[in-house]
């Protein structure tokens, strides 16, 4: 009988929820199964951590309080100590960090001799240290500090990454950009995408479908609410409509975003036809998707978006729902218009248009809601994590396991 392997995953969120962490949540619950698996990562719980993971998996929280400064550098440092201790101790046979844990990884692999593995799911330090530099202009000291520390630790992560045995990336723009970024080549690394529970996210039983849609739809996204996300021309869309669809919106944001949105519904008259549920628990997604009749991702087209991966889609396929959603990269990479999805121009009479489409052609509506959950399905959290183990164990083991 083969012996388990084993695995150490450091993240600096709390993995022992999908909520903030989903790619290391299922990679390590997944491979818990087969493989022993040790989890270092943050105890913070700034979400609905949604209990305390899953009880194969040998957790190692760590909380260093809400001070974002003071809290980043304490876990950098804990997180480091942990990671030497424990792979020394246990000798894993790899060592998985991603993109704000990579250094702590790094140091974990050389103390255990262990196989070290980097997974990138956005360009390392860039976002952080883009969104601190946008406050240039009125940086407090605290932020100006930061910015030195974040550049500190960006030559740190460059030789991490030049050091690792294998990186993964979730879309080849990743993979791309942190080339550009810091000056390596990644031409070896491997693509791999999200996935969907979907056993989860099954369709609801005796649900409403695209053969029997009437008016108004239901119209449902799920998402953070801010600048770029696409809402002002989903309520322009439902003026432009008339009384088509209701827009029903499970997220949150800034307090001003939300109130100018719900100021210019009201201006257009159209305040009645949305509701407005604030943040929703993850847990209570599937519920809410299986209720709708139509999801929707009305995204702009901009760089962060471009290279990111539309995990969001699959939910959306995977429930039942017919999936609209504006036609930009990210969002072509799922959906084949027509097929499994429907891509508008990102206007509001472009989303009538598609909207109307539904309506006109119920027969298309449920042959793209079967399609879409067939997409779903290809990309299940166990096809994606037998992909990951594949990068994290190579074939031939490359020490025995304790």
């Amino acid at each position: 009988m083969a012996q388990r392997r084993s695995l150490l995953l450091i993240h600096h969120r709390d993995v022992r929820s999908p909520f903030s962490a989903t790619v290391p949540h299922y990679i390590s619950t997944k491979l818990a199964a087969t493989h022993t698996v040790h989890v270092i990562c943050s105890a913070d719980k700034d979400h609905d951590a949604g209990g305390t993971g899953n009880t194969s998996v040998v957790y190692h929280p760590i909380r260093t309080g809400n001070t974002r400064l003071f809290s980043t550098i304490a876990f950098f440092i804990i997180a480091t100590l942990y990671a030497t201790v424990l792979g020394a101790r246990h000798r894993f046979d790899a060592t998985y960090g991603f993109q704000r844990t990579l250094v702590q990884a790094w140091v974990g692999a050389i103390a255990g001799d262990s196989r070290f593995v980097a997974g990138l799911q956005v360009v390392p330090v860039r976002q952080k240290r883009d969104f601190v530099m946008s406050r240039q202009a009125d940086m407090s000291p605290a932020e100006r500090l930061s910015v030195m520390i974040w550049a500190g630790y960006a030559a740190a992560v460059k030789v991490a990454l030049q050091r690792c045995d294998q990186v993964t990336c979730l879309t080849e723009g990743i993979r791309q950009v942190t080339e550009q970024e810091y000056g390596l080549d990644l031409s070896s690394a491997t693509v791999i995408g999200m996935g969907v529970d979907t056993e989860t996210f099954e369709p609801a039983d005796g649900r409403q479908t695209g053969d029997s849609f009437s008016r108004p739809l239901t119209v449902t996204y799920v998402g953070s609410l801010g600048a770029a996300r696409g809402l002002p021309h989903v309520i322009e869309a439902l003026a432009e409509c008339g009384e088509t669809f209701e827009f029903h919106i499970a997220g949150d944001g800034q307090s001003g975003y939300i109130d100018a949105m719900q100021a210019k519904a009201a201006k257009l008259g159209v305040a009645d036809q949305i509701v407005w549920y604030g943040r929703v628990p993850h847990s209570d997604v599937p519920g809410l998707l299986t209720r709708t009749d139509v999801a929707i991702s009305p995204l702009e087209d901009i760089e962060s978006y471009r290279i990111s991966y539309p995990a969001k889609l699959l939910e959306y396929m995977a429930a039942g729902a017919v999936v609209m959603a504006t036609d930009i990269p990210p969002h072509q990479r799922l959906i084949t218009d027509g097929d499994n999805g429907l891509l508008y121009d990102g206007t509001a009479t472009g989303l009538c248009s598609a909207i109307e489409q539904c309506l006109d052609d119920p027969a298309l509506a449920g042959q793209i809601e079967r399609t879409a959950r067939e997409t779903a399905e290809a990309h299940d959290w166990d096809t994606v994590v037998d992909k990951h183990a594949v990068a994290l164990f190579p074939t031939t083991p490359n020490q025995a396991t304790p």
